[in-house]
């Protein structure tokens, strides 16, 4: 009997996404990761979010400063 072939995953490659927030309005409101059909929810964690009008408490975006950016590039 043959062995089947795996198609696990076995390395996965991590990436970073730019997300623009309205007058510097960091709130989960403005965010695009926020599943609003039923229930207020994070797309990323999976955390429930009980006031949109904060972050959540495993949020894990990291706000960029964008001077230092700047002085990177």
């Amino acid at each position: 009997m043959m062995k089947p072939k795996s198609n696990g995953v076995f390395k996965y490659l991590k990436t970073r996404v730019t997300i623009g927030f309205p007058n510097e309005e960091y709130k989960c409101r403005y965010c695009p990761l926020l599943e609003t059909y039923s229930r207020n929810q994070c797309r990323r964690t999976g955390e429930y979010i009980l006031d949109i009008n904060g972050i959540g408490y495993s949020c894990p975006l990291e706000i960029i400063d964008e001077e230092e950016e700047r002085h990177e590039s």
